[in-house]
């Protein structure tokens, strides 16, 4: 039996984070603006536009691309995953979401010099850059105490989330990744669907291994 892993995602989503799910063993529940009373094993929040800053008490200082019916879905998702004890898996703006919903803030659009240390492109690319992890957390068990992640993002961690600490970080102090201190939730800021190996970097096909992996746990697959 395979786990259900509900992704929320925006509308024009690549299929990235699908295609991962199934290498991982898991069964891809794919929506924009989930059905709340879906059955699933676990959740990924998938990356995509920034969160309506009213969602945080902020008024919009640089909040692009915002969605207000995912946001509300994806809050009320983050809500019924710290109820029922569900495994949950936050990229990029699901890094940020679930800062969010545990009463955290953001950094709305970051500044120079780090900017361009992490936005894209103005041609649409990702940047990279090393990150450092903390020890004993998922990423220094997949990858050791640093590695490259590539970054495509002008938001970031400010205040953190209730029960949340930082698990990876830049040279700037940049929060690169976080988890919960008793709850199965894992968020990272950059994207690991899009991280193959095959330039010689990280595979992140490592996160959604493990993830799959607390799963199934959690399940009793």
């Amino acid at each position: 039996m395979k786990p259900r892993i509900l992704i929320s995602r925006s509308p024009e989503s690549s299929g990235l984070y699908e295609a991962a799910v199934e290498r991982a063993g898991g069964e891809p529940l794919s929506f924009h603006c989930p059905d709340l009373e879906m059955d699933f094993d676990g959740l990924i929040l998938a990356g995509g536009g920034d969160m309506d800053p009213e969602e945080f008490q902020e008024l919009n200082l640089g909040s692009v691309e915002i969605d207000k019916p995912r946001d509300q879905a994806e809050l009320a998702l983050v809500s019924r995953c710290i109820n029922e004890g569900k495994p949950l898996l936050g990229i990029c703006r699901g890094h940020q979401v679930v800062n969010i919903a545990l009463g955290g803030t953001i950094y709305q659009d970051l500044k120079e010099p780090f900017r361009s240390a992490h936005a894209q492109t103005p041609e649409g690319a990702s940047v990279s850059h090393p990150i450092q992890t903390a020890v004993y957390t998922m990423l220094d068990e997949l990858y050791g105490s640093q590695l490259v992640v590539n970054s495509s993002h002008h938001q970031a961690v400010f205040k953190f989330g209730l029960g949340m600490y930082r698990t990876a970080w830049d040279e700037n102090g940049i929060v690169e990744a976080m988890q919960h201190g008793s709850l199965p939730i894992w968020t990272v800021q950059f994207h690991p669907e899009q991280m193959t190996g095959e330039d010689g970097g990280p595979d992140g096909q490592k996160i959604f291994d493990y993830f799959l992996e607390q799963c199934r746990k959690r399940c009793g697959f």
